[in-house]
């Protein structure tokens, strides 16, 4: 009887190549792909260690566990509007007017809102009550509100002919910040149509006429009452 031959030995797997950013990259694109997916219901230390193929320990050694995460996304946001409203006001010609800029900037809060929810809710403390972002994370995030106010301010010079109009521009600024947020809180909860912003599915058909969202932008560039 032949004897049997030996056993051959199964090649052992090869490993998976290191993310050129190291460890610390590789959690922080874990977290980015569990947070555009689900949330933050989705952003564990586990299951983000488990995506890294990391240990938990990695989690805290590398961002001081979810927080330190959250912060990084915040900071992805905020550049995701501040890109967003540079788009947005390049792509005007010229001659743009002082108020189609406002405009230009209120799509921009819009097109991040419905583009990256997760992380415009993360931005507005609509995520996370127990997050706070560091105080430069919250500079960055003012100043593309700031961008706003300029853009405010010039409107009201040019429509009332006085530099004195511009004074107001920061209070007008929040305000129509808050009607952003509201049209979009609107839409996303399926209150609102696209018929009632001119868009086809692929975005705002070129050349479509004034809509309900640039009217009303246009409508609140009002001086308060004295």
């Amino acid at each position: 009887m032949p004897s049997p031959s030996p056993r051959r030995r199964r090649a052992a797997p090869t490993p998976a190549p290191a993310p050129s950013g190291g460890p610390r990259q590789a959690v922080l694109d874990a977290a980015r792909v569990l947070f555009v997916r689900e949330g933050l219901d989705g952003l564990t230390v586990r299951r983000i260690a488990e995506r890294a193929g990391l240990t938990t320990m990695a989690v805290y050694t590398h961002w001081q566990g979810r927080d330190g995460l959250l912060g990084a996304l915040y900071d992805e946001g905020v550049a995701t509007l501040a890109a967003a409203q540079a788009r947005a006001l390049s792509a005007l010609p010229p001659e743009a007017t002082p108020v189609e800029r406002v405009q230009a900037l209120c799509r921009a809060f819009r097109e991040t809102a419905h583009g990256a929810p997760h992380h415009y809710a993360l931005m507005l403390g609509g995520t996370s009550h127990a997050f706070h972002p560091p105080a430069e994370s919250a500079a960055r995030a003012l100043a593309t509100l700031a961008t706003l106010e300029e853009a405010v301010a010039a409107a009201l010079v040019q429509a009332l002919g006085t530099s004195d109009a511009a004074r107001h521009a920061a209070t007008i600024a929040r305000q129509l910040f808050a009607f952003c947020h509201g049209w979009v809180a609107l839409e996303q909860a399926r209150m609102l149509g696209s018929q009632a912003y001119g868009e086809t599915s692929s975005g705002i058909a070129p050349g479509a006429p004034p809509d309900a969202y640039t009217t009303a932008i246009a409508a609140l560039l009002r001086v308060p009452a004295a």
